[in-house]
């Protein structure tokens, strides 16, 4: 008897887990939406590496009016499209050998986007599912100067080729990038990284919110959401961890959230402190050197999950605009195992 009731129990948990994730499936090839994606960096960076600068300022300008000035004065900082100096500047950049080197690792990395293009388009479906009222971005394939892998404008974003060479591409080394950095330099961390970038430009963050908390849950809902955009991909992709960093946090789960209970983190304003387990670092500082960097976005994941299984009630789109991060925290009823 007691083997059946256990088998029921079993059963039960089961489809509570099946229903929790059927809220979240997406039939992509039903939806429809336009989608558009073009190719920005073979404007600026021909693949015959021979096109001049009056050709390139041409084809940008015919290809991009709306975005060429905005492209040349503020990400590659070459001037204003309409000057004669801009023109001499843009001659320089085509010329330089670290340029050159980067257009060919980009067209030897990237002979086609097929498979990303994929991924984007239905990954933007199920944004578009997810909250409908939100514009659903072109997705432009673009070289953004080793500045930003991703710009978000208003309704497209710019992917910088360039940051998704290879953790091994040897243009990095003169960057002087931290190994912690260039590992997440890799192609197939590209669709996870720049739509993470996309959704923090589209859900800012409530600037009122001063709390370690707050920002813990902020970029808790921003992976919970990536989550749910590209559900067929591992985990530990969505927040650039090795498989080593990532399974180290999973077991280590109610440790680290017992340190920032045993530092009193959860209310402080301290952005010394906030800074150190939310920013860019080999490891979180305090504890042990196996815990990967940023594992505030790893507990605020946790923490919104846990809430959102509570709360089947509420859609994705709600918990994104809801800023009250403190009751989300409090109403995730979130207690990991030590």
């Amino acid at each position: 008897m007691k083997n059946k009731v256990l088998y029921c129990a079993g059963f039960i948990l089961l489809l509570l887990a099946a229903c929790t994730e059927k809220r979240y499936k997406v039939d992509t090839d039903s939806v429809q939406v336009p989608l558009h994606f073009t190719y920005l960096y073979k404007e600026v960076l021909p693949e015959d590496g021979k096109t001049g600068p009056d050709e390139v300022l041409k084809s940008l300008k015919a290809g991009y009016p709306a975005l060429s000035r905005g492209y040349l004065e503020e990400i590659l900082q070459l001037g204003h499209p309409d000057t004669p100096f801009t023109k001499v500047n843009l001659a320089g950049f085509l010329a330089d050998p670290y340029i050159k080197e980067t257009r060919t690792a980009i067209y030897k990395t990237f002979p086609d986007t097929k498979s990303i293009e994929k991924e984007y388009t239905d990954a933007l479906k199920r944004y578009s599912v997810f909250t409908p009222q939100a514009v659903v971005p072109s997705v432009v394939f673009s070289y953004n100067g080793f500045n930003y892998a991703v710009v978000a404008l208003d309704t497209c974003m710019l992917v910088g080729m360039e940051m998704y060479l290879g953790e091994k591409f040897s243009g990095y080394t003169g960057l002087n990038w931290p190994d912690y950095i260039r590992q997440r330099r890799n192609p197939e961390l590209m669709v996870p990284e720049t739509l993470t970038g996309w959704l923090m430009t589209e859900f800012p963050k409530d600037n009122k919110s001063t709390t370690f908390i707050d920002e813990v849950v902020y970029r808790g809902k921003i992976i919970f959401y990536l989550q749910h955009l590209l559900p067929d991909r591992a985990e530990k992709d969505l927040f650039g961890y090795t498989e080593q960093g990532f399974n180290y946090a999973l077991e280590n789960e109610g440790n680290i959230y017992g340190y920032f209970i045993e530092k009193q983190l959860f209310y402080s304003e301290d952005k010394r402190e906030i800074i150190k387990y939310t920013e860019e670092a080999p490891f979180s500082a305090g504890m042990p050197r196996e815990t990967p960097g940023r594992i505030a976005w790893f507990t605020g994941w946790r923490i919104v999950s846990s809430y959102m299984k509570n709360h089947e009630d509420v859609t994705i789109d709600q918990l994104m605009r809801n800023h009250d991060y403190k009751t989300l925290f409090t109403q995730s009823k979130y207690k990991p195992k030590k």
